[in-house]
């Protein structure tokens, strides 16, 4: 046995940097053109998974080892794919039960059209800190935000654009994050640490994010107002629901349990259930119709096309195709991940050509980016990221809180740039829009200039003492 095992073992073949590329070119080719055509993201991420199992088997590995890898990496997402699930049904029910549309009533009556823009980022960035999460975000303030904004007549884009920004704010700054958490650990940098080490990047980029959606906001309204809808959708709301203060309550709860630190899976699920119960004191809603929002989300027919665009969403089965592109490119990732030519280009092209400390940042962006892009999912390039970059930070003498720093300001806030990633899908199925939000999401481009910026000048590039920082030199 040991004789067969050793035979095994010496058949797998490390890819060359050509082979390698041309493997990471033709997956990525896959799934564009999938996009493109109109397959779908989900075809396009099971053929670019096809793409790489095959060449693990060509270079040799075995199919359990890949299948192995796959269930690892898989079974590492499962926690994101309850929360998901658990998501969807809490949206559809805070919908059947007044929440959202009381969110949405409070907001129109409240909130000037100049202002809309700016204060959505603004809110979703301390939901999203209070919480640890984008998605919940996301799906709650930012949905009511964004349909408070439509309302008034201003851009969807832009709308989903500052939900996105805020939402990804406090997925990257909050302690409660998961990403937050596994780039500390990939990198071995203290939590609060590596979150302060982030202040420096994305404290500024959120200043300069507040002044382009405040300006753009303001001219958006001015242009495209129409407050004439706005006592419309109050009319409506208040006609066909039950609006009350204590609606909110489902919304606060998410926020009490998300400060208690309570797990997030039993939380979402609690959360879900006092939500339903709540549907049904305050709306007078049936078991059954709580049942099937959560199921299949809310069907909104109010007779106002507005609102019942807005409202007309949630529940578990909205949150399929997300699932399915989640699990798609982990198992995509793992199979890119056994057929070892990640590590190829990472050992024979990057670490060799790096010299200086501003390469060695750069090329972890460069990274991290292509991971990202390749597999649709953050924690992924988080984990070999900081795996695989983490000695040679410390070789050439370089805190640790700068590699965890460059993780987050990288794959954390690009996540929602990848059209064919989980981030990307979610938005689109939360929020109902497509892909056009993206270059209105000034968050994920602000934070990784102002990287680039810091590694090229050296500013805030924390270096370990006292011999490893002659090692780390830029000349």
């Amino acid at each position: 046995m040991k004789t067969g095992e050793k035979k095994a073992e010496r058949q797998v073949k490390r890819p060359n940097v050509w082979q390698s590329l041309l493997v990471l070119v033709c997956v990525i080719a896959v799934v564009a053109a999938a996009i493109r055509t109109g397959i779908g993201i989900q075809i396009g991420l099971a053929l670019g998974g096809c793409v790489a199992m095959a060449a693990a088997l060509l270079f040799g590995n075995k199919w359990e080892t890949i299948q192995d890898n796959i269930k690892r990496v898989v079974g590492n997402s499962a926690t994101t794919l309850l929360i998901l699930l658990s998501v969807g049904m809490m949206v559809g029910i805070w919908i059947v039960g007044g929440t959202v549309p009381t969110l949405l009533y409070y907001g129109l009556k409240i909130c000037a059209p100049s202002i809309i823009v700016p204060l959505t980022f603004v809110l979703c960035a301390i939901t999203s800190t209070f919480t640890g999460s984008s998605y919940g975000s996301i799906a709650t303030t930012g949905l009511a935000l964004f349909g408070v904004g439509i309302g008034m007549g201003l851009s969807a884009p832009l709308m989903a654009g500052a939900v996105c920004s805020g939402a990804f704010f406090g997925d990257k700054m909050s302690p409660l994050s998961d990403t937050t958490n596994v780039a500390a650990d990939m990198s071995g940098t203290p939590l609060y640490t590596h979150i302060g080490s982030m202040m420096y990047t994305t404290a500024p980029a959120a200043v300069i994010c507040i002044i382009i959606y405040a300006i753009l906001g303001a001219s958006n309204a001015a242009q495209s107002a129409d407050l004439s809808n706005v006592e419309l959708m109050i009319d409506t709301l208040g006609a066909n629901f039950n609006i009350s203060v204590l609606a909110l309550l489902p919304a606060l709860l998410v926020l009490v349990v998300s400060a208690l630190q309570v797990p997030a899976v039993p939380a979402m699920l609690g959360c879900t259930v006092v939500s339903g119960v709540f549907a049904m004191i305050l709306q007078k809603a049936s078991l059954s119709s709580v049942l099937t929002a959560a199921m299949n989300g809310f069907a909104s027919d109010t007779g106002v096309e507005m609102v019942d665009k807005i409202l007309s969403r949630g529940g578990m089965s909205s949150m399929y195709g997300t699932v399915a592109i989640i699990i798609l490119s982990a198992t995509m990732g793992a199979a890119l991940e056994t057929s070892g030519i990640i590590n190829t280009l990472m050992e024979d092209v990057l670490l060799k050509t790096v010299k200086t400390a501003r390469g060695l940042i750069l090329s972890t962006m460069a990274y991290c980016y292509t991971l990202l892009f390749v597999s649709g999912h953050q924690v992924m390039p988080i984990i070999m990221g900081g795996r695989t970059f983490r000695p040679a930070y410390d070789k050439m003498g370089l805190q640790s809180r700068v590699l965890s720093r460059t993780l987050e300001d990288t794959c954390t806030i690009g996540a929602p740039m990848v059209p064919w990633g989980a981030s990307c899908a979610y938005m689109m199925s939360v929020l109902g829009i497509g892909i056009e939000y993206i270059p209105y999401a000034f968050l994920s481009y602000i934070v990784p200039i102002i990287a680039i910026i810091y590694a090229c000048t050296g500013l805030f590039i924390w270096r370990t003492e006292p011999k490893a920082q002659a090692a780390a030199s830029d000349e």
